[in-house]
């Protein structure tokens, strides 16, 4: 292990970051994406700094296969444009540059600085940058080059240890991103983390915050949550926080008046989480289903129809009309989980994967009953006339 230093304002040295080896940390190259590693090269062999960052760390140093590589850099945006062909630039205020590489995209950004905060937009330093980062244990950076880890915050004891551990303040980590507290359950129940009373008290203060959150981004949070193989356990999270309320509240309301529903549906997320399937690219798949490469689509809706099944469970009656039965469980679905805004392809296909696997298909049209026809004699009307003509 290394130790970075710098000056402080009177000039003396002082301890800056651990610097961990690979022989420490057993991180291998192999276990890493080989386009992530060419775009490190490219951006140092130009005189830049590169890392991988974040959660794919995180995964690598707990021996877990990262569903993405993000990196950073101090190159600006633009640069990193002119570097790579295929590349653009995205965002207004929180530019970031997407490079598609290996039939991957590998999201690279620019070293922020924390003058204004850990949600400002303005570019800085690797010091700065990493005092904006949520979770020590997000706040590791690897040079995929050299296999050296770069560790400001302490953040690879705490992962060793299974610790959560804000670098934000807690007095102002969620109000400025109230976002972060589903991550912090999320990260804490999946990895079987220690969350600490401290923190604990704080999501508990400020999960109100969650109220004033975009539909869209609690929606994609909620997917992730869905997605992430720990589905059953994070949302018991949910629910023991009294966070669930503020994604889906008809849901919320039906789990606190209904036992049986709630078990069902924990039930239900339970064999989501144990199909093991790769749902990384759930989440990022709307687009190229939409631009129509629907081969990986199927992921959304599977998701979907776990959830939704013990809400739905239609049941098969003969004579009913099972295409009828379907516009109104698709109706009843959607206004059930808003105001989460799932796309109305995926909606469908997991409505009709419920009906499907519950024997009913829209297709199918309604039995008709087979009565057996009555026929009366009846006298002809000739006949009927002459009668009367007689009588007369």
């Amino acid at each position: 292990m290394f130790i970075r230093y710098s000056r402080d304002k009177k000039g003396n040295l002082v301890e800056k970051a651990l610097v961990y080896t690979e022989s420490e940390h057993g991180i291998h190259k192999s276990m890493i994406d080989p386009d992530a590693l060419r775009i490190v090269e490219r951006l140092k062999s130009e005189g830049h700094q590169a890392y991988i960052v974040g959660g794919a760390v995180r995964d690598l140093v707990q021996n877990k296969s990262p569903k993405d590589f993000d990196l950073v850099t101090d190159a600006l945006p633009n640069k990193i444009k002119r570097l790579f062909r295929n590349a653009r630039v995205i965002g207004k205020r929180f530019r970031l540059v997407h490079i598609m590489a290996g039939g991957q995209l590998f999201e690279v950004s620019t070293f922020r600085s924390n003058i204004n905060g850990s949600i400002g937009n303005e570019f800085g330093t690797m010091d700065e940058d990493v005092l904006r980062r949520d979770f020590t244990f997000n706040a590791l950076y690897l040079d995929p080059t050299d296999l050296s880890l770069v560790d400001f915050v302490g953040g690879y004891k705490d992962l060793r240890a299974g610790r959560v551990k804000p670098i934000i303040p807690l007095g102002i980590i969620f109000k400025e991103d109230p976002v972060r507290i589903v991550r912090c359950l999320k990260y804490g129940v999946s990895a079987g983390f220690s969350i600490p009373f401290s923190l604990r008290r704080a999501i508990r203060r400020d999960s109100r915050l969650l109220a004033n959150v975009s539909p869209s981004r609690m929606t994609e949070e909620f997917f992730k949550i869905l997605a992430c193989g720990k589905a059953e356990m994070v949302v018991r999270a949910l629910v023991e926080f009294r966070i669930l309320q503020y994604f889906v509240p008809s849901v919320w309301a039906r789990m606190r008046d209904d036992i049986v529903y709630a078990n069902r549906l924990f039930s239900d997320l339970d064999s989501l989480d144990a199909l093991k399937l790769d749902l990384g690219d759930a989440i990022e798949e709307k687009e190229g289903m939409h631009q129509g490469q629907g081969g990986k689509s199927r992921a959304l809706s599977v998701i979907l129809s776990y959830f939704l099944k013990s809400f739905l469970l239609p049941q098969k009656a003969d004579g009913e009309d099972s295409g009828e039965k379907f516009r109104e469980s698709l109706l009843a679905a959607r206004a059930f989980i808003q105001p989460l805004n799932a796309p109305r392809v995926d909606l469908e296909a997991a409505v009709l994967m419920i009906f499907r696997n519950s024997g009913l298909s829209p297709l199918q049209k309604p039995k008709k009953s087979h009565r057996r026809r009555e026929y009366k004699t009846k006298k002809p009307i000739l006949a009927d006339s002459l009668d009367s003509t007689t009588a007369t």
